[in-house]
């Protein structure tokens, strides 16, 4: 199983929260169109910035982390 993540930092370096600290918010979801949808959310409603035109550096900026199902693991040797 895979997951798609961006940071808003990646994007808006110089974004500061609501508490004046650098943003740390992380977007994810399974797919890229996901993240963009959710970070474009992001972007426009806390930094008050069109996120039109940053939709391909939101796609830029995505990563694919993997993760491993439990389930899947052999059986260990005794």
């Amino acid at each position: 199983m895979t997951m798609q993540y961006a940071r808003c930092n990646w994007m808006l370096s110089l974004a500061l929260d609501e508490n004046g600290d650098p943003c740390r918010y992380m977007a994810t979801g399974d797919t890229t169109d996901g993240v963009v949808a959710t970070m474009s959310s992001h972007i426009e409603s806390v930094h008050s910035v069109d996120p039109a035109d940053l939709q391909n550096n939101i796609r830029a900026v995505t990563k694919t982390t993997k993760t491993k199902n439990l389930n899947n693991r052999p059986p260990t040797e005794h």
